[in-house]
C-alpha cells in the first residue's frame, strides 16, 4: 500500500536488503518503456544511498538489460535480455519561412507609365516633364516607379564626398517635393524598391542597428509615403501586371554585362519581363518551339547621362514605358526613348 509523504504519494520501491542489480531489475519491471538514462536518474533520486552517481545506476541497468556487451550478456538470465528497440523516425522539422509570393498589381491598375532611375538629386527635368506631358495627353493617371527613385548617396558604401550638416535633410526634402509634384498628375503611384533605394535600409542595418527595427526610421515613414498614398514594394518581390513581370533589374541582372540588355534579361528570365536599372531602352523577342513569343524590355532613365562614376563613354538614354493590361492578362508595352525632351 502506498504511503503518503506530505501531500504526495511515496512511489519508492522498498528495497531493503536488495542488491544493486535487484533494485535495477525491480525498477525496470515497473518502467519497461523508459529510456535507460531517464530511468537511471529516477533510481538515483530514490536510491541515492545505494549508488555513487547516476552513471553507476546506468551501468547496472545496462548490465541487467543485456546492453553492456557480449562479455557480460552470457551471465544474464535470458528473460532479462531486452530486444533491440526500433528507432523512432524523426519528423522533418517545420521551416520558419514561407515562399515569397509575387506582388500582383490590382486589376484596375492597367493603364500606366513605368519609369525608373530618377536617382534624386541627380534627376533631369526634361525627360520627367516629357513623361508627364505624354501622360496628360493620353489620359494616364497611374505611375509605376521602377526602382532607384533615390540616389541615396549619403548612405552609399562607395567613396563619396563628405556630407554637410543639412545635406541629408535637403536630399529627403527634394524627394518629397518630387513625389508631391508627381501626385498632381498621377492618382495612383506604386514604387518598387531598387538597389539605390535599399542603400538607406542597408545603412541602418550596418551603422544603426538599434534604429533598424523602429518603424519611425523606415524609408516609407521618412518620406511620408502613406500620407501621400504612394505604395512602396520591397525589392524582394517580383511584381506582376497581368502576364508581364516587372523587376528593377539589380536582383535579376547581377554582375553587369549589359550589352544588349534586353537579351540578357531574356536569358535570365525566359519570360515576358520589363526592368529598369540599366538606364538604356532596348527590347528583345524570341519564339519557342511552338511559336509562342516572349519579349523582354529595359527602360531608359530619368537621371543624368554623365554620372560621376562614368562621365564619358556611357550608353545610357532617357526613357519610360507605357503599359496597358487587359483583363485576360495580355499586355501591350510601348517603350519610349527621350532625347532633349522629345519622345521617340
Amino acid at each position: 500500500m502506498e504511503k503518503k509523504k506530505g501531500n504526495k504519494f511515496d512511489t519508492r520501491i522498498h528495497t531493503n536488503s536488495m542488491t544493486k542489480t535487484e533494485i535495477c531489475r525491480k525498477y525496470r519491471a515497473k518502467h519497461p518503456d523508459m529510456q535507460l538514462r531517464t530511468l537511471a536518474k529516477l533510481i538515483y533520486n530514490k536510491e541515492s544511498l545505494m549508488f555513487a552517481n547516476v552513471e553507476s545506476v546506468r551501468s547496472t541497468l545496462k548490465y541487467v538489460t543485456g546492453k553492456s556487451g557480449a562479455k557480460d550478456r552470457k551471465y544474464i538470465p535470458a528473460e532479462d535480455v531486452e530486444p533491440m528497440r526500433e528507432s523512432k523516425p524523426l519528423d522533418i522539422p517545420m521551416p520558419d519561412s514561407d515562399d515569397l509570393k509575387p506582388f500582383v498589381l490590382p486589376v484596375g491598375f492597367n493603364n500606366f507609365v513605368l519609369a525608373g532611375d530618377f536617382h534624386i538629386p541627380n534627376h533631369r527635368v526634361k525627360p520627367i516633364q516629357a513623361m508627364v506631358n505624354y501622360s496628360k495627353e493620353n489620359g494616364i493617371t497611374q505611375l509605376f516607379i521602377n526602382g532607384d527613385f533615390l540616389d541615396n548617396t549619403p548612405f552609399t558604401r562607395h567613396l563619396r564626398k563628405p556630407i554637410g550638416k543639412t545635406d541629408v535633410f535637403d536630399f529627403f526634402q527634394m524627394a518629397e517635393d518630387m513625389l508631391m509634384y508627381l501626385k498632381q498628375f498621377y492618382k495612383e503611384i506604386y514604387w518598387l524598391e531598387g538597389n539605390h533605394d535599399f542603400w538607406y535600409t542597408r545603412w541602418l542595418i550596418s551603422k544603426a542597428p538599434e534604429l533598424f527595427g523602429d518603424p519611425h526610421y523606415d524609408l516609407e515613414t521618412r518620406l511620408k509615403l502613406i500620407d501621400k498614398k504612394v505604395k512602396y514594394i520591397k525589392q524582394d518581390y517580383l511584381v506582376k501586371a497581368g502576364h508581364l513581370n516587372i523587376v528593377h533589374g539589380h536582383i535579376v541582372l547581377r554582375g553587369g554585362g549589359y550589352a544588349n540588355a534586353a537579351r540578357q534579361l531574356y536569358l535570365k528570365t525566359k519570360a515576358n519581363t520589363i526592368c529598369s536599372h540599366v538606364h538604356v531602352e532596348s527590347s528583345h523577342t524570341e519564339p519557342d518551339l511552338n511559336n509562342k513569343m516572349t519579349t523582354t524590355f529595359t527602360t531608359g532613365c530619368m537621371c543624368t547621362l554623365e554620372p560621376e562614376y562614368q562621365p564619358y563613354g556611357g550608353k545610357a538614354c532617357h526613357g519610360f514605358a507605357h503599359i496597358k493590361v487587359e483583363r485576360n492578362g495580355n499586355f501591350k508595352v510601348r517603350n519610349y526613348r527621350i532625347e532633349n525632351g522629345i519622345i521617340y
